[in-house]
């Protein structure tokens, strides 16, 4: 019994002075490598993995601050409710992407390689969700068309008519006095604009089809003279369609430089709405690169692609402008496809977008 007892106590020793041994060599090479280990129990403040965010509540994310989330991929946000997106302050989300399934738009890229005689290979190559596969004009038209007919992203509970468009009034997208608002396209037809003015909003009308000068139409009401373009000129000389029947000479201005002008720079515009037949692509490229974005609580937008214009040749860039717009956080929450003609001779389609900005986070802003 006596000699089992010391063979025991031998062995543990023997064990415990490996053990030592084994850990006097790690620390040695820790020391070569000038590196030493910290071992962490806390939760981590910098989630740098996709698979991070998928458990966590709304509560949870709205409480993580900047530096908490600079790690996120475009990925990580695609599980994250309309709630969680809100309580993310702008410089959370610099550099993410809001990305969404557009996996059934197949169903639009088969129908348009029918239609318009795609090549298999191009049928084959083509995924909805990968812009940089999407490289003929057909396969663009037919990703645009999935845009313009999109299930709805954003579930408005409160969507109030006003004029011939509509406002989302869920917080924190709900507008209200003191709330500023721009109209670009009116062709006469000011009922959008009088019922922002008439809920309190400074509203600003830009229509320079209509060759009416700059006036007040009323306390809180402007119109002006001026088109909204990707550069600044004075003598810019639209094409003719059903609003231009002869030659005009228009005054067009950026959104920045209109913003400058009017001294609205760093205010939140809290609807924005544009209805220019076929420019607003550039407009959008330019909102884009400007950074105007970031102050659009609503953005209301009718898309147009005429049977002549913009060039089919330029289908793919316009589908990555579009892309690129709902990537920034623009979710639909009401649609207004118009008819369309899909004719490869004769193409046309058009629709009514209107969107909450999913990343608005402004603290200049009323609550």
């Amino acid at each position: 019994m006596g000699g089992g007892f010391f063979a025991s106590r031998k062995l543990l020793v023997s064990g415990f002075v490996l053990v030592f041994g084994a850990c006097v060599f790690v620390f040695a090479i820790v020391m070569q490598q000038g590196q030493i280990p910290q071992i962490n129990f806390q939760l981590p403040s910098i989630i740098t993995s996709d698979k991070a965010v998928q458990g966590l509540t709304d509560k949870a994310v709205q409480g993580l601050t900047d530096k908490a989330v600079q790690g996120l991929t475009d990925k990580a946000v695609q599980g994250l409710t309309d709630k969680a997106v809100q309580g993310l302050t702008e410089k959370a989300t610099v550099g993410i992407k809001d990305i969404f399934d557009n996996s059934n738009a197949i169903k639009y890229l088969q129908s348009y390689a029918e239609l318009f005689k795609g090549k298999d290979e191009d049928l084959q190559d083509a995924d909805p969700n990968n812009p940089e596969s999407i490289k003929t004009w057909w396969q663009a038209a037919a990703m645009i068309d999935w845009y313009i007919n999109t299930p709805l992203r954003y579930k408005c509970k409160k969507k109030v008519a006003y004029g011939n468009w509509h406002v989302c009034q869920d917080p924190p997208y709900s507008v209200k006095p003191p709330c500023l608002v721009y109209s670009f396209g009116i062709n006469f037809d000011f009922s959008f604009d009088d019922a922002m003015a008439k809920l309190g909003c400074e509203v600003h009308s830009f229509d320079p089809s209509m060759e009416w000068e700059d006036k007040k139409r009323g306390p809180n009401s402007t119109f002006h003279n001026l088109g909204l373009s990707n550069k600044n000129t004075d003598g810019f000389n639209p094409r003719k369609d059903m609003y231009v029947t002869k030659k005009q000479i228009w005054k067009m201005r950026t959104i920045k430089s209109v913003m400058k002008e009017l001294g609205h720079e760093q205010r939140t515009i809290d609807v924005l709405k544009i209805d220019i037949e076929g420019y607003e692509w550039d407009v959008i490229d330019n909102m884009m690169e400007t950074d105007v974005f970031k102050y659009i609580r609503q953005f209301m937008l009718e898309f147009h692609l005429f049977r002549d214009w913009p060039v089919k040749e330029d289908y793919v860039y316009l589908y990555k402008i579009y892309t690129r717009l709902r990537e920034m956080g623009f979710r639909e929450f009401s649609i207004g496809p118009h008819p369309k003609t899909l004719k490869a001779n004769s193409f046309n389609n058009q629709g009514d977008s209107e969107y909450v900005n999913a990343f608005f986070n402004r603290t200049n802003s009323y609550s």
